[in-house]
């Protein structure tokens, strides 16, 4: 058999589900539910510090997310000696609103892989200690991407699991890399 026509052949099967499965339009999919709610928490891993947030979505389409997040980013202050010296991290924590687009391979009711990427601003406000006195705020813009796993749990509630490769620029002169790894729920109405 031809290599080429059997590569089209699946990418067309898989480009129209509802011809793949034999069933006829809007039998499988239940009526999409344009509005989400979701929460989501988890650790930073390479730092030790946290990630909460909260967004309100919006599904043109059953596969596309449109979603408007508040996160609240803390990075703990740490302190690394060495034989000739030491380092500090002056950490802190970060809040953002970000808009964020998110692409998910099946439909909301089945288990699917999903992509998104985001950008958005918001304020940082670096720690204050002994080794840090003076108080700082900053802007902020974030930009970040990532992927994850979404999981239907029932009644339009669903659980979901990602990581994200995270850039925030502080002020003029700053800039962080961070790797926030999140599960949560959602909710769509």
């Amino acid at each position: 058999m031809n290599t080429r026509a059997l590569i089209v052949g699946v990418l067309v099967l898989g480009l129209v589900p509802r011809g793949a499965a034999g069933q006829t339009p809007g039998a499988a999919e239940p009526e999409l539910k344009r509005l989400s709610i979701q929460v989501g928490a988890g650790p930073l891993p390479q730092t030790g510090g946290h990630n909460l947030s909260a967004s309100l979505g919006f599904s043109p389409l059953s596969r596309l997310d449109l979603l408007v997040t508040v996160e609240r980013t803390h990075v703990p202050f740490q302190r690394d000696t060495f034989s000739d010296g030491y380092s500090l991290t002056r950490g802190g924590t970060l809040t953002a609103v970000s808009g964020e687009v998110r692409v998910s391979l099946l439909p909301p009711h089945r288990v699917s892989p999903y992509g998104f990427a985001g950008a958005g601003g918001g304020i940082s406000r670096p720690t204050v200690n002994e080794a840090f006195p003076n108080p700082i705020e900053n802007d902020l813009f974030v930009l970040y991407f990532g992927a994850g796993l979404r999981v239907p749990i029932g009644n339009g509630f669903s659980a979901f699991g990602d990581a994200r490769a995270m850039m925030a620029l502080e002020g003029d002169d700053g800039i962080m890399g961070l790797w926030p790894v999140r599960v949560g729920l959602a909710w769509r109405f």
